[in-house]
């Protein structure tokens, strides 16, 4: 074997060896940057005011805005498309979505998605008309409400205690929220259970509702949301990252000033540094 073959022979088996690695990297190292390249994330939402919203052709909201920012932080260019949240979550589930904002915990979920650190926790609130006689509707044990006729909406959960309280109640459903609180006003209901953030949006943006409604000073439930990340995504191994940048968000009040935005009667409204784009017709229900 001549000198040029030895040299050779090293090189090869470094080739190879490379080539090995390159083909076990997304086993054994399913996200580091040299086994992906990142550039776009695919996010979801779904129509939830004021943390997701149609409006003037557009979308806006919560959710849109911090996603907007964490991404624009992390320099990574983002997507957004608006689906059903059965679809998102079905989307995240099998990888063709990348991550939604705003989901709560469920055991169920857990199981395909990365949840980040608390983002904010909602109130549940008894909501009730504010010419009602006696004042708001305060309650200790949800067998307290027993003698209200209670609205809600179709297709909402209130909670696992919650909504095993109401299957032994007559309910009046409809379709959103809005309909319940002008349900409300006519007197048509009792109360509602509503949201104490998705409200407040309401009466933001229908400023014939502000000042008509007084709500319970208990929750019946707490609700913590967290930004998620699908298990089969990339982006699954910078949560550490997401989580850092949520923090910041904290500390500078940047999640405290959005919310209000679209909570409080004068504030200003931006959309978010996002790509907006909504699913075509074809896609499956």
């Amino acid at each position: 074997m001549d000198s040029h073959q030895k040299q050779k022979k090293p090189l090869l088996k470094i080739i190879r060896l490379f080539s090995v690695l390159l083909t076990l990297c997304p086993f054994f190292f399913p996200f580091p940057a040299f086994c992906q390249n990142i550039e776009k994330v695919k996010l979801g939402g779904f129509d939830y005011p004021p943390f997701y919203s149609h409006e003037n052709g557009d979308i806006q909201g919560i959710g849109v805005e911090l996603t907007g920012e964490l991404f624009r932080r992390l320099n990574i260019d983002t997507e957004l498309r608006i689906y059903p949240l059965k679809r998102a979550l079905s989307y995240m589930k099998n990888g063709r979505t990348d991550g939604v904002m705003f989901l709560i915990k469920t055991p169920e979920r857990e199981k395909y998605l990365h949840y980040s650190d608390p983002i904010m926790t909602i109130r549940g609130l008894i909501w009730s008309a504010a010419d009602r006689k006696g004042g708001p509707v305060e309650f200790e044990t949800l067998e307290d409400l027993r003698p209200y006729r209670i609205g809600v909406t179709i297709g909402y959960s209130y909670g696992k205690e919650f909504d095993k309280f109401l299957k032994t109640m007559n309910v009046y459903e409809v379709p959103m929220d809005l309909h319940n609180y002008k349900k409300l006003l006519l007197h048509r209901i009792d109360l509602f259970p509503g949201n104490e953030i998705v409200a407040k949006g309401l009466f933001k943006k229908y400023p014939e509702l502000r000042g008509k409604f007084i709500h319970s000073s208990k929750s019946f439930i707490k609700w913590t949301f967290h930004m998620t990340v699908s298990k089969k995504s990339p982006f699954a191994s910078m949560m550490p990252e997401i989580n850092s940048v949520l923090a910041d968000f904290k500390n500078e009040g940047f999640i405290d000033v959005t919310v209000r935005k679209y909570t409080e009667p004068g504030a200003g409204t931006n959309p978010g540094h996002i790509k907006l784009t909504l699913p075509q017709p074809s896609h499956p229900q």
